[in-house]
């Protein structure tokens, strides 16, 4: 009996580092691409600049939706704090979302809009459960 320990234990350390090398390679498989990329973004505004906030993402949704690898992108406001609001968009993968954040006009909104943040961009990349 004390013979078949060692091996039991070596098996078990095996099948958990193939399991675990299995669900690597799957997390590397969506982040490079296979998937669609999803990012969401809160947008805090100051009460008094939220029409200037408001008008400045409506344009970045318009810009935005015209990029490449952009398959959907959408400003949404928060029913009972109008100033609250977020940006939900969809990218073919994760390169095309970088190339959107390094480009001009996406460094252009944030520089604009920076002053009239109650708070920093609080910005989440999600991928699709399957």
């Amino acid at each position: 009996m004390r013979s078949i320990r060692p091996v039991l234990f070596l098996l078990v350390s095996a099948a958990l580092i193939f399991a675990g090398g299995m669900l690597t390679g799957r997390l590397r498989a969506q982040q490079s691409g296979a998937s669609p990329y999803y990012v969401i973004t809160f947008v805090d505004l100051i009460p008094p600049n939220k029409d200037a906030g408001v008008a400045l993402l409506k344009q970045y949704v318009d810009t935005t939706r015209k990029e490449p690898g952009n398959q959907t992108a959408l400003a949404l406001t928060q029913i009972s704090r109008p100033n609250h609001l977020f940006l939900y968009e969809v990218w073919q993968n994760e390169d095309a979302f970088n190339k959107h954040e390094s480009n001009a006009a996406t460094r252009d909104f944030r520089t604009k809009i920076q002053p009239g943040l109650g708070a920093p961009f609080d910005q989440r990349a999600h991928s699709k459960l399957e």
